[in-house]
């Protein structure tokens, strides 16, 4: 397979955390400049400082926003496209809250959803546009194994998931005729810190972020007529 992705700039979101970063770590490896952005502007600092200093050919640049707030993700979304030609989008910033349904507030789906859902709306909506100018592009939205579950502790989760996967079939319709890839990756629990947070399974059993960071880069670098654009990820234990 030919290294499609050589050159090319990768915006990725939730950079810092434990699939982002292995995600930002591969594409780079695969010749990618790099737009990192996090709600942690210390860990992305440092993140980028690091990636830099492996690969000081490679344009990185690094931005922090609350994905909460309205105001900052279309503040983002200016300085992004004011700056670059990115073709390929990672949405992988997420928040899990495990709380019930009968003890959640309107404050507690606002928050869920501003970033499961809302921030990769508004982000895959400008940044196609760019994608459509050059003819190609990808978009990867990081699902979950919760967007086709549900469960009693985390609704709001599966919900924010659910719409997130109807969102990508949606988008992938209507942005195919442009040769822009719309991607919903779903994989199981992940050994992260947002894993460790659900203590209500077995961390060990988790998926390796570093295999699923692998997979991605991999079914994005496909660029005749397959596509794999909705794939659930779960883990083999061979006893």
């Amino acid at each position: 397979m030919n290294n499609i992705l050589s050159g090319k700039v990768a915006v990725i979101t939730g950079a810092t955390g434990g699939l982002g970063a292995c995600i930002a770590a591969k594409l780079i490896e695969e010749g990618c400049d790099l737009r990192l952005i996090s709600s942690q502007l210390g860990k992305v600092e440092t993140f980028a400082r690091r990636l830099k200093a492996q690969y000081p050919e490679r344009s990185i640049e690094h931005y922090s926003a609350d994905f909460r707030n309205l105001v900052a993700v279309q503040e983002l979304i200016q300085l992004l496209g004011s700056k670059v030609d990115a073709t390929i989008l990672i949405n992988c910033a997420g928040v899990f809250p495990i709380k019930d349904i009968s003890n959640s507030t309107v404050a507690d789906y606002d928050h869920c959803f501003d970033v499961n859902v809302r921030a990769p709306f508004l982000l895959s909506q400008a940044m196609a546009e760019n994608m459509k100018k050059i003819g190609w592009g990808r978009i990867v939205n990081l699902g979950s194994s919760s967007s086709y579950n549900g469960s009693k502790d985390t609704g709001l989760y599966c919900a924010s998931k659910h719409a997130l996967l109807g969102l990508s079939r949606s988008l992938h319709q209507e942005l195919k005729e442009f040769n822009i890839r719309v991607f919903c990756v779903s994989p199981g629990s992940i050994q992260t810190d947002m894993g460790k947070t659900d203590t209500r399974q077995d961390f060990s059993s988790f998926l390796r972020p570093e295999e699923v960071a692998e997979y991605i880069v991999f079914i994005i670098k496909f660029d005749n007529e397959l596509i794999s654009d909705e794939l659930r990820l779960n883990r083999v234990v061979v006893q």
